[in-house]
């Protein structure tokens, strides 16, 4: 029986841009865009699974962590029905000069690779590429 997986993500912002990192959906031969994160395990809060999951992904420590909030996704991914809570953070990376970086790579847990970049309001609405979870606009460009 599928499962209700809780998950935590990070907001990254310099110069009105966001961090968002590139994924694809090969059912739906889609690209998208999200912020760095993942699951949360078992005995972990919220704010320890976003503080590992940054560094597992991309070797970075964060800090000023804050929450800004909670979301419910639902969505399909791959052709599979997914369900998740998502809790949304915002914070700093302690290492400044990732700032100005192009590109950042980052592994998933599953060993996927990806790449995360800076990007404005305007390039993300160029792309056309969703940001996912939905909802998550809402805290991408406020402070």
């Amino acid at each position: 029986m599928p499962q209700i997986r809780v998950k935590a993500l990070c907001i990254f912002r310099y110069q009105n841009q966001v961090l968002l990192s590139y994924g694809y959906d090969p059912s739906k031969e889609e690209t998208y865009l999200r912020p760095i994160g993942g699951s949360i395990e078992f005995g972990e809060t919220a704010l320890q699974a976003i503080k590992r999951e940054v560094l597992e992904e991309i070797h970075q420590q964060i800090i000023h962590p804050k929450l800004l909030g909670v979301l419910e996704n639902l969505f399909t991914f791959d052709g599979q029905q997914g369900h998740e809570i998502v809790f949304v953070y915002d914070a700093e990376l302690v290492n400044s000069k990732l700032y100005q970086e192009v590109e950042i790579h980052g592994c998933e847990t599953n060993g996927l690779q990806y790449i995360a970049k800076w990007l404005s309001k305007a390039q993300i609405e160029s792309s056309r590429y969703p940001v996912y979870p939905k909802g998550i606009e809402q805290w991408l460009f406020t402070e």
